[in-house]
């Protein structure tokens, strides 16, 4: 026979899984104290959830969720199917007094079964002669039942049987309330998780559509999220946040937070993920120090795969930290998985990120964003990808679907966190440049250029004020820079983007000018006149630009 602490061990198991740990339960008490054990338990139970201390009521259902014999003798009630409690049962008289019961000879004193036909044909084809039903009650929570049965050649139960039984019943109940409470706290994580998830993806010019999945099962700390960015762009990022339970759901929000905070400033993704390494290793450090009293958030390893897609220019630039992966399924039904610049998770190393990779995406084509899984290459990676244009090709331009079926292809055996958006090249028709000397007879040419183009896209309403911002972006490039300079207009779906772009990586600083002062007023003029505007640095210096929305 185990040890009581070879029992303990065994039963408290690492399985999330209450099934599993039936199961685990069940294997312990055979041949050691059974030759047959069944272990019920209520639905609420098996939902991780618990009901009012004492006895169960007459109405509550009870599931089996193990079965264990030592000669693979048939079940009177499949793993799964609910059980039957009958009145005048010792099953029901345990459920309602909450104590054990023997039955030292069911032939003599098992009148009871002919009121549970099921178990009444399972006693008489196992040949099973004595019983032990003992309830599941942990603070005065009923869980569930255990049956301990022995049939053939095995001795009758006895005293000192039952009180084995007891403590085995106790300890099971113990172990099956760990269980309970893990997938209770599951449950409230992913509670949480969806609450801080974006309810609906934003509609943007570049993307036909997005649609993301979290795993149902996972952790918790599961994300992903699409950020407009100016110039018709958007980033595109999955995460996974290091930790399980409501401390996951927390990390993930504060993630998706800070790359929200630092996508806005118009940094590259290699710069975004650098700067959220830099801090969630600072906050790494701070926990370590703290010790004990510190919260249970685990600030390193977490994952992190951001992708800024430009419809203008019809390519993506993509840096990922942690297992990650990039897909990208042409028009033409090809697929293909850049390979990533690789760097370890955030908040563990405080390595330097290398450039980002770039990609060019055909308008039409599929990105497909995971975290979670591996970017090492591997055997099946090439049936892989192939299995993912199948999936697209099949679902069409329901990126719903392909979302809802990608999951299990990307990652069999992990089901990963996702993204999935469906890229839209804005062509010619949708954006016009001009290219200009570095002089000042340029922004009187320019602004009649900007009419005439902005009466093509019917857009004559918005034609004075895009005047004024061209003005004052351009005199302020041409003052102070010496190369050439570049207007750009993006007629998007709601937004009309006006862009100079220019040699000089001097960022212009709004400021509030005097009275007396001759200049200093043009950003406060755009400020006035659009709804939002900025700058970004490129290769060869800067680009300004400001946003008006449509006219209603």
């Amino acid at each position: 026979m185990r040890t009581r602490a070879e029992l303990e061990s065994t039963a408290m198991g690492t399985g999330s899984d209450v099934f599993q740990a039936a199961g685990m339960l069940a294997e312990t008490a055979v041949p050691a104290l059974a030759d047959i054990v069944t272990v019920e338990l209520s639905d609420l139970t098996l939902r991780g959830e618990a009901s009012t201390p004492g006895p169960l009521c007459d109405g509550t259902a009870l599931r089996r969720a193990a079965f264990q014999s030592v000669r693979g003798v048939r079940a009177a009630y499949a793993v799964g199917d609910v059980t039957l409690a009958p009145p005048a049962t010792p099953y029901r008289q345990s459920l309602t007094d909450l104590r054990p019961h023997l039955v030292r000879d069911l032939k003599r004193d098992g009148r009871w079964l002919a009121h549970d036909v099921a178990r009444a044909r399972a006693v008489r084809e196992t040949k099973a002669h004595s019983l032990i039903v003992v309830p599941l009650v942990v603070h005065g929570v009923v869980l569930g039942l255990v049956g301990l049965y022995r049939r053939a050649d095995s001795a009758p139960f006895d005293v000192g049987d039952l009180r084995a039984a007891v403590s085995f019943a106790d300890r099971a109940a113990r172990s099956l309330d760990i269980v309970r409470g893990r997938i209770q706290e599951r449950a409230h994580a992913r509670l949480l998780q969806r609450a801080l998830l974006p309810k609906v993806l934003p509609s943007l010019g570049a993307l036909e559509a997005a649609q993301g999945h979290v795993p149902v099962e996972g952790s918790g700390g599961e994300w992903f999220d699409v950020i407009p960015l100016p110039g018709a762009r958007a980033a595109l990022v999955v995460g996974v946040a290091e930790g399980q339970g409501a401390d996951s759901a927390v990390g993930m929000s504060q993630f998706r937070a800070m790359v929200i905070a630092l996508a806005v400033q118009d940094l590259g993704p290699d710069e975004i993920l650098a700067r959220l390494d830099d801090v969630l290793t600072r906050l790494t450090q701070e926990q370590t120090a703290a010790g004990p009293r510190s919260s249970g958030m685990r600030y390193s390893g977490s994952s992190c795969l951001c992708v800024v897609y430009d419809p203008v220019a019809g390519h993506c630039t993509a840096s990922g930290a942690g297992p990650s992966q990039l897909a990208v399924v042409f028009p033409d039904g090809t697929v293909t998985a850049p390979v990533l610049a690789s760097h370890p998770p955030l908040g563990a190393t405080g390595h330097p990120f290398e450039a980002a990779t770039e990609v060019d995406v055909p308008s039409g084509s599929v990105l497909v964003l995971r975290s979670g899984g591996t970017d090492e290459p591997h055997s099946g990676a090439d049936a892989e990808l192939e299995r993912l244009g199948e999936v697209v090709n099949r679902d069409g331009p329901d990126v719903r679907k392909i979302a809802e079926s990608a999951h299990r292809v990307v990652s069999p055996g992990h089901e990963p966190a996702l993204l999935v958006a469906r890229a839209r090249e804005l062509g010619p028709e949708s954006v016009a440049s001009l290219a200009l000397p570095p002089e000042a007879p340029a922004v009187a040419a320019a602004r009649a250029w900007t009419s005439r183009q902005l009466t093509a896209w019917t857009l004559d309403e918005l034609a004075f004020t895009t005047a004024l911002v061209v003005s004052e972006l351009l005199t302020n490039a041409i003052l102070y820079s010496s190369g050439p300079v570049e207007l750009r207009l993006i007629n998007d779906d709601h937004t009309l983007i006006c862009e100079v772009s220019d040699s000089n990586p001097a960022a212009p600083r709004l400021r509030k000018a005097k009275p007396t002062d001759e200049g200093g007023r043009g950003l406060s003029i755009v400020s006035e006149l659009t709804q939002h505007h900025g700058m970004r640095y490129t290769a060869h210096g800067k680009t300004v630009w400001a946003e008006q929305v449509h006219p209603a």
